[in-house]
């Protein structure tokens, strides 16, 4: 499959967590993460650091482990 989303961890200035938001979007005022939270892009930081979303964490590692073969049964 070639459908592979990336992802980038990004803190939002919404609520301080960081979300998984789409590699390489840049939209012109939102951007939506995995989670489906919203931010204007002029919000997002680029940081590591503070409590990452939980619903993100369990999307992205969905991805990933369907990535993997047999990973998922």
């Amino acid at each position: 499959m070639s459908d592979h989303r990336a992802w980038r961890w990004q803190r939002s200035g919404y609520d301080d967590r960081v979300h998984a938001f789409p590699a390489g979007e840049r939209p012109a005022s939102f951007v939506e993460a995995a989670c489906a939270h919203t931010v204007p892009y002029a919000k997002v930081t680029r940081s590591h650091e503070g409590a990452r979303c939980l619903p993100c964490l369990l999307i992205v590692a969905d991805e990933l482990a369907a990535r993997v073969p047999g990973a998922v049964d």
